[in-house]
């Protein structure tokens, strides 16, 4: 098995998680639907992943870290997510305030407040999510939005159109058909578009430290049926430059260490009583502080998200 950021074969089992601690971590999150037993949910991971256990293995070239078996959730197994615009959204947002307006597509739009923001910008938007209610939701913000998949030959969908700006947040973690996505952006792209991603950073401060919601090395979330590759700056830019993309820039969001601290508190406290004691909480942050401190001084932690832009090279590989 071979690493799908670089292709290198040079790749070590980095652990085994079983499905039934995953499904049971699922299930004490409750994040899926009102009602949704945990039953329910330990039946759909199972279903979703059709496996007893998942590998977790690391690259050596580029430090991927991918599943196998890497798959997701299907549509009406999906929990349920509070939509908002992180560090990345900004940073796009940013970045395209600088840019000549044209035309833009965000894949996996969710309820459209990304593209909202864009469009008020003068951009002419498009967006693209597996999600029904979502893509009704952005609709309802006057999002030129559809229900589509990328990697089932979502792209006959657009006709001819070709977009300027092509933007991806919280997606690439997710793909099982990561080539297939990837061919047919290439096919959407306009010869020198922008491509911007958004993706959970491996060196966030969650992975540093043992809490409630960490299996092994990561975050609940952070494996299938949610999430089958992580990505490190090196993975993305080894596997965008293979797809014909010239990364210009990737960066880790800065860790804030009051926020970080009193997340850490939460997560650590959430299920506990001590929790509903503000003294406590204070003190618990007081000592996440410290530990955040000692860390940074050795091995820098970051923020949540980690982001990334490229333009298209002239010479296209995949068209």
């Amino acid at each position: 098995m071979s690493c799908p950021a670089c292709l290198s074969p040079k790749v070590d089992l980095l652990e085994r998680v079983s499905v039934q601690e995953l499904a049971a971590s699922w299930a004490r999150a409750g994040v899926h639907a009102s009602g949704t037993t945990p039953d329910a949910i330990h039946d759909y991971v199972r279903e979703d992943l059709g496996a007893d256990d998942v590998s977790m293995l690391s690259c050596h070239e580029c430090g991927m870290e991918f599943a196998d078996p890497r798959k997701t959730w299907r549509p009406d197994h999906y929990p349920d997510e509070a939509h908002g615009l992180g560090w990345d959204h900004d940073q796009a947002l940013t970045a395209l305030s600088t840019l000549p307006r044209g035309a833009l597509l965000d894949v996996g739009c969710a309820d459209g407040q990304f593209l909202e923001k864009a469009a008020a910008l003068g951009y002419r938007v498009t967006g693209m999510d597996f999600s029904s209610e979502d893509v009704d939701a952005a609709r309802r913000r006057g999002v030129d939005a559809f229900v589509g998949d990328l990697s089932r030959e979502g792209h006959l969908a657009f006709g001819n159109r070709r977009f300027d700006i092509i933007t991806m947040f919280q997606v690439i973690e997710h793909l099982e058909e990561l080539e297939a996505v990837f061919a047919q952006l290439a096919r959407l792209a306009t010869p020198d578009a922008t491509l911007m991603i958004g993706c959970p950073s491996p060196l966030r401060y969650t992975r540093a430290w043992a809490h409630t919601d960490r299996i092994g090395h990561s975050d609940y979330w952070d494996y299938p049926p949610q999430h089958s590759l992580r990505w490190s700056a090196q993975a993305l830019r080894a596997f965008l430059t293979r797809q014909g993309w010239s990364v210009s820039s990737i960066a880790h969001e800065p860790l804030e260490w009051i926020g970080a601290a009193a997340h850490l508190t939460a997560l650590s406290g959430g299920r506990s009583t001590w929790y509903a004691s503000p003294v406590r909480r204070r003190m618990h942050t007081l000592g996440w502080l410290t530990r955040i401190a000692w860390r940074q001084a050795r091995t820098p932690a970051t923020g949540i998200r980690l982001f990334a832009c490229a333009t298209r090279n002239e010479v296209n590989p995949i068209s």
